[in-house]
């Protein structure tokens, strides 16, 4: 199979998934209920996931349990980032950060596991803790990034960009998980490839791109990025939601089928990402959409 434009592979044949520091994500448990969710709050979590799904091709069973003590990343305190941006000097610029970490409103490290970021949205297909400089400021003026993926049975990354930044995956599980890519206009081929376990590809920045967990069981990714503060703009839902409804009519030709009669009921079923999965990955996983 080819690395790119495999896009006349049926989708279904092809596989996906990201980035970059398997350690920290592979190390951490996934159910497919609530992840991060405790009796005691954020400060320890328990996931447990037994799944048996039965489809015209077989069963498909996977159990995963595992118990962790998390405590959340600490959160900045209001304009750090902007007076580290002022700082005179690089050395300056960590003096103030070795402050910061003595006040414990800054770490070294950064916990890319569900339960340690209580603020990322949580979608019906899973999450992204994202690592930027506005809640890990040791990256403040270093050009980097990363985000931990993690995708329930099916879940899809919807199509969206990254406005400042390109960005390499690797998958960290043993996943077949697809992705691609549109380039921009004048290239619009789209850009297709399977990974499977520690395997990796990339997305040019402002290309439009997506993840899709093609297995019946959780996935887990790292994105590394070349920008301490990516951006990400979703594609379906700042297009069809958030731009003027006339716009938007004119944009897509006007549709008949979507008019003003229906809008508001459309986009009211647009799902935020991450989300479920297309409708292949649902039907033979069994889950109900």
């Amino acid at each position: 199979m080819p690395e790119i434009l495999e896009a006349s592979l049926s989708k279904r044949d092809q596989a996906f998934l990201v980035a970059a520091f398997a350690a920290a994500a592979y190390a951490t448990p996934m159910g497919s209920g609530s992840w991060g969710s405790s009796s005691t709050g954020y400060g320890s979590a328990t996931w447990t996931t037994s799944t048996t799904t039965t489809t015209s091709s077989g069963s498909y069973s996977s159990s995963t349990s595992a118990s962790a003590s998390v405590v959340p990343n600490p959160v900045p305190s209001s304009g750090v980032v902007a007076e580290l941006l002022t700082a005179d000097s690089t050395v300056d610029r960590f003096k103030d950060i070795q402050k910061e970490i003595a006040a414990g409103d800054v770490s070294l490290k950064f916990d890319f596991n569900p339960a340690a970021n209580p603020a990322a949205p949580v979608g019906m297909g899973g999450q992204v803790d994202l690592a930027n400089r506005a809640n890990f400021p040791i990256l403040t003026d270093l050009g980097i990034s990363a985000a931990g993926i993690f995708f329930k049975p099916c879940g899809l990354n919807t199509p969206h960009i990254h406005p400042r930044a390109s960005e390499f995956l690797t998958l960290v599980t043993d996943n077949n998980l697809l992705t691609g890519f549109v380039l921009e206009n004048g290239l619009t081929s789209e850009f297709n490839t399977t990974l499977t376990k520690f395997q990796g590809t990339v997305f040019p920045m402002g290309s439009i791109h997506f993840q899709q967990n093609l297995d019946c069981t959780d996935a887990v990714a790292i994105a590394g990025l070349n920008h301490e503060d990516p951006g990400a703009s979703s594609l379906a839902q700042n297009f069809i939601i958030n731009l003027d409804v006339d716009v938007v009519d004119a944009a897509l030709g006007f549709p008949k089928q979507i008019d003003g009669s229906n809008f508001a009921a459309f986009k009211a079923n647009i799902p935020g990402s991450l989300a479920k999965g297309v409708e292949e990955c649902l039907v033979r996983c069994n889950i109900p959409y």
